[in-house]
Parts: structure tokens; sequence; C-alpha cells
């Protein structure tokens, strides 16, 4: 494809109804003049294609790819979906040459030719640091512009006030409507739901919000978000304390104190992808985005210096980064009834945004206002270790999600979800497991499968390590070993105790589906300040093999002494079959997915209680 640099002043969108307007708001345009007709011979479908460097507000250029139906572009323009990439990625995350490659099953009928061909301009840019718009590989890097167009963390300031100016150029330009969809996955994720949140609102450098307003004066909105394996709190995601949860069987309780544990894997391997494929800020240059600062005192653990440098750290992460904690803007849609429609989809066994991440969050504008229209569909997908290729899954939920968009984008056509909560069970092969629909989170799975030992013996320390069960529930590692794939991590037997981990095995007396985050329940004696008390859920087959159903992390501080302890498990939809086994092990060691804590602790354990959310009570 042909790129060039394209300035402010110059030649209009090829294939435009020419538009009456002012030489300003000419000059204002986005000069898109690479614009190719190509044809999906696949599909027999001919389409419009333009690429070119873009300016954006402040005057970064962004590197953009923009999508249109083939013809002439009728007037007042095509509706538009904006496609937001992943981390590490580039424009090119969301592009097909064909409607659908089987070969990427959640972009299958999902990408720019599927929108294309459903009537929509599509547009596709690498975010703000990465790849072409001023990463390491841009023609631009060693520009001027591009002196400050480092990556800022998909921040409202920076990032999706990207997206927003980008499609108020092209709605000035006569190619789009001024009510937009945007959809992305992980990181393209967090931002569609920011820009949620955010509805009609753009945010300056300085954290004021405004109008959002084209650079010609036209008012814009979101009219449809469909985040996909996204964040709606980033601290949470990469800093969990054992907290959050989607509210149904224990509180979602402060995310933000005591400061979580360190996914050090997943942390570690987005510092390192991005450094490699993006810009980053030099260390002392930003304070808002000094990501390479923030991942060293991160790295560093716990320490004295903790409660200094934190906070800073996760306010920036909150404020600027989770929808989550947009309380007043949630508010304010709700007031002024703009209250985005969102369809989120989250996976059960994504250990990097799990599905509390969407849950909560639609939970959350669902009680701001009963009727926001806002959906939530958790399945095996995401990252890893989740499956996030099964064809059977991605083929139902892309067509719900194209529906979705339909819907809110145009007359007469698509279609809202069956149910608010849509919540698939996960297997381990290419089949599509049930479907259980409700509507509210945990509607589907009202019964309790109940679990409890008071048996002695069982005690855990920091200090021993855990090594064999930590790479091999690893989501990285694991990903890695299985051929880059995703999955059920199995074994082929339970690994003992070693010092830092105990366990405790209870028979499934009859086959019941779980549905949900189960909660955990400790008695404990902890020597100590400062202690993990992490999880890993287990099903246990009659031959002695295991399969990973979930797992939790908790953060505890306080006195040594006697505590209770009580959080939520990362939620899933899993069968436990008669004859089976429920084993339940509590660790202080998880690396190297979670951080081992700098401090040394000890817990002696005696009692626990699991309880399991389930679609029907066993019976037995």
């Amino acid at each position: 494809m042909r790129r060039r640099f394209v300035s402010l002043a110059g030649a209009i969108l090829c294939g435009l109804v020419p538009l009456s307007v002012t030489g300003s708001v000419s000059a204002a345009m986005p000069l898109l003049e690479s614009c190719q007709v190509r044809t999906d011979q696949v599909d027999a479908f001919s389409y419009r294609f333009c690429s070119a460097f873009v300016p954006s507000f402040d005057g970064v250029p962004l590197d953009v790819d923009l999508t249109l139906p083939a013809g002439t572009t009728p007037r007042g323009g095509y509706p538009l979906v904006v496609m937001m990439h992943g981390w590490g990625n580039s424009k090119t995350d969301w592009e097909n040459a064909v409607l659908c490659d089987s070969a990427s099953a959640d972009k299958c009928n999902y990408n720019n030719l599927a929108f294309a061909h459903r009537g929509y301009a599509v547009l596709n840019y690498s975010a703000r640091g990465f790849h072409g718009s001023c990463g390491p590989d841009s023609p631009n890097a060693a520009s001027p512009a591009c002196a400050t167009g480092w990556t800022h963390l998909a921040d409202m300031r920076w990032e999706v006030r990207d997206t927003q100016y980008v499609s108020g150029l092209l709605v000035d330009a006569g190619v789009a409507r001024p009510r937009i969809a945007v959809t992305g996955g992980s990181y393209g994720g967090g931002q569609s739901w920011l820009l949620a949140v955010l509805a009609n609102r753009v945010m300056a450098p300085d954290g004021t919000l405004s109008r959002w307003r084209s650079t010609s004066g036209a008012p814009m909105q979101i009219a449809a978000a469909v985040p996909k394996y996204p964040w709606s709190d980033l601290v949470d995601a990469l800093l969990p304390n054992g907290r959050a949860s989607d509210g149904v069987l224990g509180p979602n309780g402060d995310r933000l104190a005591p400061f979580g544990i360190d996914k050090k894997s997943y942390v570690d391997y987005l510092f390192a992808s991005g450094a490699e494929s993006a810009r980053f800020a030099a260390p002392g240059q930003d304070p808002t985005a000094d990501l390479t600062t923030w991942h060293t005192e991160i790295d560093a653990g716990e320490t004295p210096a903790e409660s200094t440098y934190a906070p800073p750290i996760i306010k920036q992460i909150a404020q600027f980064r989770s929808a989550y904690y947009q309380d007043s803007l949630i508010r304010a849609d709700v007031q002024s009834r703009l209250e985005t429609p969102v369809l989120d989809v989250q996976g059960w066994t994504d250990a990097l945004f799990p599905q509390a991440q969407g849950a909560s969050m639609v939970e959350k504008v669902r009680a701001a206002d009963s009727a926001w229209p806002a959906f939530f569909y958790a399945s095996d997908l995401g990252h890893p270790p989740a499956n996030n290729n099964k064809v059977s899954e991605w083929g139902v939920i892309n067509r719900q999600a194209s529906d979705f968009i339909d819907l809110y984008m145009k007359v007469g056509v698509g279609h809202a979800p069956a149910a608010a909560f849509q919540e698939q069970v996960v297997t381990c092969d290419a089949s599509a497991g049930p479907v259980f629909s409700s509507g509210s989170a945990g509607g589907a799975a009202t019964a309790r499968a109940g679990f409890g030992s008071t048996d002695p013996g069982h005690a855990t320390a920091s200090a021993p390590t855990d090594a064999a069960a930590g790479v091999a529930t690893d989501p990285l590692a694991f990903y890695i070993g299985n051929g880059t794939k995703g999955g059920c991590i199995t074994l082929p037997g339970a690994l003992p105790a070693n010092g830092a981990m105990t366990s405790w095995s209870f028979p499934v007396c009859s086959t019941f589906t779980m549905l949900g985050e189960p909660e955990l329940k400790l008695g404990v004696t902890i020597v100590g300040t400062d202690a993990e008390l992490n999880s890993r859920l287990w099903d246990v087959a009659p031959d002695g093999g295991v399969t990973l159903v979930t797992r939790g992390v908790y953060r505890w501080t306080g006195s040594p002494g006697t505590a209770s302890v009580s959080y939520a498990l990362l939620g899933s939809g899993w069968v436990f079959q008669a004859g089976h086994q429920v084993r339940i092990e509590v660790t202080q060691n998880d690396a190297p997915y979670m951080r081992l804590d700098n401090y040394a602790s000890a817990v002696q354990y005696a009692s626990i209680n699991l309880v399991l959310p389930a679609t029907s009570a066993p019976a037995c």
C-alpha cells in the first residue's frame, strides 16, 4: 500500500461527493489522496482503500487507513466504525483481505472488509507511539512532529482524543456521519470503554472536559461500543489486590487499597513488547506517561518506598485510563441521557483482563440506570491461556456484535442481544459450550455448591519455591509451550505440596455446572504483616489428571495473628462431572505469573470454605 504524509491543507478524499463547505473547513479535512479500488476475489467484493499519515490534534502524525464501500460516497457520508488494535500491534490488527479468515476466528466477518461490505466507513489507525504512528519503525520517527509522539498508555487526554479527532476530520470531509461506533480488542477494547463513558465529551491534556466537536464544529457522539476482551479497570487488571468481583457471592470491594500484586509475567511481557514496538517517553520526561519508571518501581515490589511511588502511578492509571473509575462521567451520561450502548465481550479464561473487568463494569452502569443498554458475553476467549480461536464461538459472538452495531448505527436493521448477560461454558476442544442467559450477573447460577474443611496440618510459607506448579500454570509459559495457542492447562497429576502451597480435595457426587466467580473463605493465622494468599482451582479426573479451572489472587496486610480472608476467584463456566474431585490450592508463591512478595510470611489454615455458583445444585 502507498503511504504518504499529508498536511491539513490540500486534496480531498477520493470518490466523495463535493460538499458545500467554507475554505477553512476544507483546509481542515484529512487529505487522503491514496484511495484505490480493490477487490476481494474470494467474496467478489470491491471496496476503496485509503492510507496516509494524518496529523492529530497536536500535530503528531498518525498512520491511518480508511476502508470505504466501492462507488460514490453518499451525501452525509457513511456510518463510521473505528476498529482499535491491541497493545504492540498496529492498524492492520483488524484488517483483512477477505471477509473471513478462519485462522483468526475473532476477526472472521468482523474486520475492515466485513464492515465495509455492510455499508460502513472503517477507520483503522496505529495508536499514538506505535509502529507507523511515531513508533521505532515509522518513517517519521526522527521528524520533529514525532518528538513528543510517545505512547500515553490509552489515556483519555491523548489516545482517546486521537480517535475523536480523526473521526471528526472524516465527518468534516463528508465521508462519515457524526455518530460513531467504536470497537477493539485488548488495548483497543479498553479505549472503547473510555470512549463509551465519555460519550460526547473530549478531555484536554489538562484534564478538563468540553463538548466533542469536529474541527468545523459538528457535534460528535459515540453511538455504540463493542469492547472485546478489554479492561475497564487497568489497576486491577495489572495489580490485583483480590478485592474485585462481580458482586454476586461477595462484595466488589476496594481495588486500590492495599496496593495489589504485580501480575509479573504479563507486565514484563507487555513492557518488553511495548519497548520494541512503541516510542516511550524518556524516564522522567513525562510524569503522566513515564512507563519506564513506572515499570521499574512496580517491578521492585513491596518496599518501604512503595507508599511514596505507588499512589501517583495508581492515580494516573485509574483517573485517566480506567472507565471503571469515571463515576462523574457515568452520572453525567445518565443525567444527559447519553448512555452509550455497550456490548462487552470478555474471557472467562483470560488471565490478563478476566471476566470481572466486563461484568462489574456492565453492572456498574446498569446500577446507575437500569435502562442503560449495556450487555455482557463471557466465553473461552481473550488473552492466554484462553483459546481465542474457536470459530464455533466467535461466529456467534461476531454476528451479535455486528447486529448490535447495526442497531444503533443504521435505521431499521440490527438487534440487541437476547439477554443482558450471556455466559458460555468452557470446553477443552473446538466445540462450543452451552450458553446460559439472564438479566444480571449471577442470574443464571442461583444454586450453590459448597465445600469445606477444618482438617489440621495445612500451612504455607512465602520462602519456598513452587516452581513446577508456577511455570506449568503461568499463562504465557503455557501459551508458548503450547505452540502459541491457547487452551486448557492440563497436567498428568496434581503437584504435591512443597511448603509454599497446600491443597484440599473434595469429591463431586453429582454432575453440576459452575457459572461465575467462586468464593474462597479462609480462617488463618498469619506470621508477618504482608502476605500473598493466591489460589488455583482444579478439576481432578478419576485417572488423576488435573485441569485448571480458574485461579485467584489476594494480598493481605495487617498485624500478625488470626484473620478471616474472603475473596472471589476469577469467574468461569465449567462442568464438574460426577466421580471427579474439586481441588483447591492456596499458594504463597505463584511466580512467575504473580510477583513473589518481598516480605516473608507464614500461614496456618484452620478452616477453608469454597462456594461455587452453579446453574443447579448438586443432586446429593
